[in-house]
């Protein structure tokens, strides 16, 4: 059905000729079939209008394929603007007004809140393994041609990575850093409700009574993938510290727990960040409470399209108010600008008559940009089925920023507003929803009761996927709207790629993922659905598995190796917490898992070989051989493999050092899960081999 069927394909005289040939079937009175008669005139137009039938019933609209797709629980994928941290390059105290824009050619980047730019930055980065200190700040500086291992090759709890920061810090101050994490390839992506835990990290910051707790928003879950880290620090004053080589305000990163399996290497630390969004705000409302001032800091506010709407009774409707210019009574306000670019809104019900109740939400003030003010108005709500209102000139919009003003007349003839959002599911609101990709609003249900004109009240759209930017992408302050030809300074640089940005989804997208579901597995039945489930447990680095199928006792045994640092290690505490939780969603009901760990199995290998005379590497040529052949630990053989004695002997033979081959053996270790079948060894389950001991006798061979 997501496709198109057509369900008769008979033409219009076909229809007409069966029609005629079925009158005698039903009636002997009926003679006359010329085209004068009035039932052949009525034969005719039904038949016309049953060819117009069946073709809208052939034709699948992208609205019936919608709504096929959301029964099967695909729903579209929601638009998203990508969030990106910058760093001033020139090192000032600034503060941006929330919507101040910054541009990376025709890409703009927004403040979502108020920020204020403190010059600081990171002057040292220190590494306290095991109560040694060790600085990292000159390989960090140069990021492009080293990494380090923060935590050392094998992190302990105690040890801990420390920045020396200049700069003024504040209490309650938010810090961001980045960090580029070189060893990250082999990892599978990570799903944030549901992350491996390889460490316990705790940040803070260094204060008069000591180191204090930050709390902390970690994008690099324990710097395991490249992001940000965002630590906003507590009530206590920072201090200086003396425990770094260097007095200065510090942080630190304390090790609470670690079963790493790979320690973390940075490759790239920046500190002195903020974030900013892809996104270009064409409308913002601001809610704010009816007493005293009320203060707007935005950018949007220097456009001067500014509406105000003020609430008199709680719970009630939003009317208009006038900037005040000597009118006298009536609804007004009394606008100031600041030298900050703060806008202040004052009310006095004693002088004017009317003012805002004292609510948290009785003003909503509303900013649009030059370009919407010339379609604010988006049409009128009459309340008939599925109405699509267009937002002229939009596309791509963030529905989670979005919200209209609804524009009705009260039975005294006022003129009232209500701010609505979407999916409103009051009967007696405007319930809507947003087309992102097709920049509308389709309307679900009208309860406001009567015809209801609407205006943008809140509206953003975005770049999507586009806003994805690569490292080191430098941004320009956006010039001032009604000076675009003054310079552009100052400049900011992304230390790492923009991220989250994503374009809308097409019906043809949600068709492919749809049909990409069908075959993918929910359930795990097979040896080799068990194997891609462990393959792919978000957050792992996973080097081989092999799942064996034990019939008889109804138990799936899975033998998993993880990418490391070093030889032949186990599996991290982490792994089999993260495998098990997402085999438990796999399994069938009735079926147990039993993990297992690598079993190492060394091979023994004694040989007495004849080598050439002009030979004079023979020996480590050999051994080169037999270490890779018998490797089955870092190259692609998985468990339970065979190694096969003749493949050996003929490799070892075809070595041009080689004249002939006296004797050879392997044998395995005794006490490991292995068999021997011949010459061969057939190793167990879960078990990996390796070259063990070598008894390798040289001997040359004499001229023929």
């Amino acid at each position: 059905m997501l496709h198109s069927i057509k369900l008769n394909d008979q033409e219009y005289d076909e229809l007409l000729t069966e029609a005629l040939s079925r009158i005698p079937l039903y009636t002997n009175e009926w003679t006359n079939f010329n085209v004068s008669d009035p039932g052949i005139t009525m034969l005719q137009n039904l038949s016309s209008f049953s060819l117009l039938q069946q073709s809208l019933i052939d034709e699948v609209t992208d609205e019936l394929r919608l709504k096929l797709l959301k029964l099967l629980g695909i729903t579209p994928m929601p638009v998203r603007a990508a969030r990106l941290l910058v760093a001033p390059e020139q090192a000032a105290v600034r503060v941006l007004a929330m919507h101040e824009a910054l541009m990376l050619g025709d890409l703009r980047f927004e403040t979502r809140a108020p920020t204020v730019l403190l010059p600081w930055s990171i002057a040292g980065v220190y590494a306290a393994i095991g109560g040694t200190m060790r600085e990292l700040t000159d390989p960090l500086r140069y990021a492009q041609h080293t990494s380090v291992q923060v935590f050392g090759a094998a992190p302990r709890a105690g040890d801990a990575l420390l920045c020396l920061l200049e700069g003024p810090l504040e209490a309650r101050m938010t810090l961001h850093f980045y960090v580029g994490i070189d060893n990250e390839s082999r990892r599978n992506p990570f799903e944030q409700a549901d992350e491996p835990v390889f460490a316990k990290l705790r940040w803070q910051y260094f204060t008069a009574d000591g180191w204090a707790d930050a709390a902390c928003a970690d994008q690099t879950h324990g710097f395991l993938t490249s992001g940000g880290i965002r630590l906003t620090l507590g009530a206590a004053e920072p201090a200086v510290c003396t425990e770094l080589p260097q007095p200065g305000m510090a942080v630190r990163c304390l090790l609470e727990y670690a079963d790493y399996d790979v320690a973390p290497r940075i490759c790239a630390l920046s500190g002195g960040l903020f974030e900013v969004e892809q996104r270009s705000t064409c409308a913002a409302s601001f809610l704010l409470p009816g007493s005293g001032v009320v203060r707007i800091q935005s950018a949007m506010t220097r456009y001067e399209n500014l509406f105000v709407f003020c609430r008199e009774a709680a719970d009630g409707w939003y009317f208009r108010y006038e900037a005040d210019r000597g009118q006298g009574e009536g609804r007004f306000y009394r606008r100031e600008d600041r030298p900050d670019g703060t806008v202040e809104l004052g009310f006095d019900k004693a002088r004017f008559g009317f003012a805002p109740d004292g609510g948290d939400e009785a003003v909503c003030a509303v900013c649009y940009d030059a370009e919407t003010l010339n379609h604010y108005w988006i049409g009128t709500a009459y309340g008939y089925e599925d109405q699509v209102l267009d937002l002229t000139g939009m596309a791509l919009v963030l529905p989670e920023d979005f919200s209209v003003l609804a524009e009705l007349t009260l039975p005294d003839g006022q003129t009232a507003y209500r701010r609505i959002r979407p999916n409103d599911r009051r009967e007696d609101s405007l319930q809507y929803e947003v087309l992102a990709a097709e920049g509308a609003i389709h309307i679900v249900h009208n309860g406001l009761g009567s015809a209801a004109r609407l205006l943008l009240c809140d509206c953003a759209v975005t770049a999507g996927a586009a806003g994805n930017v690569r490292a080191g992408a430098r941004l320009s302050a956006a010039p001032d709207p009604y000076f675009p030809e003054e310079a552009r300074g100052p400049f900011y640089t992304a230390p790492g790629c923009g991220h989250g940005g994503r374009t809308a989804e097409t019906i043809e997208q949600m068709r492919r993922r749809f049909i990409r579901m069908l075959h993918s597995r929910v359930s795990a039945v097979s040896e080799r659905d068990y194997e891609q489930a462990v393959r792919t447990t978000p957050g792992l680095c996973i080097h081989k598995v092999r799942a064996v199928a034990d019939e008889q006792n109804n138990v799936a045994r899975i033998a998993v190796k993880c990418y490391t640092d070093t030889d032949k290690q186990g599996l991290p505490n982490g792994y089999f917490a993260q495998i098990m939780r997402r085999m438990n969603a796999f399994r069938m009901i009735s079926t147990r898992i039993e993990l297992r760990a690598p079993q190492y199995v060394p091979i023994d290998v004694a040989a007495v070989i004849h080598v050439r005379n002009y030979y004079d590497n023979a020996r480590t040529e050999i051994e080169r051989l037999l270490r890779s052949e018998l490797d089955y630990v870092s190259d692609e053989h998985s468990f339970g493999e065979v190694v096969h004695f003749t493949e050996l002997y003929q490799k070892i033979e075809r070595l041009e050092c080689v004249d002939s081959i006296y004797s050879l053996t392997m044998l395995p270790r005794p006490g490991t899960d292995t068999v021997m079948r011949g010459s061969d060894i057939l190793l167990g389950e879960s078990c990996l081999c390796h070259l063990g001991t070598l008894s390798l006798e040289l001997n040359r061979a004499l001229p023929r």
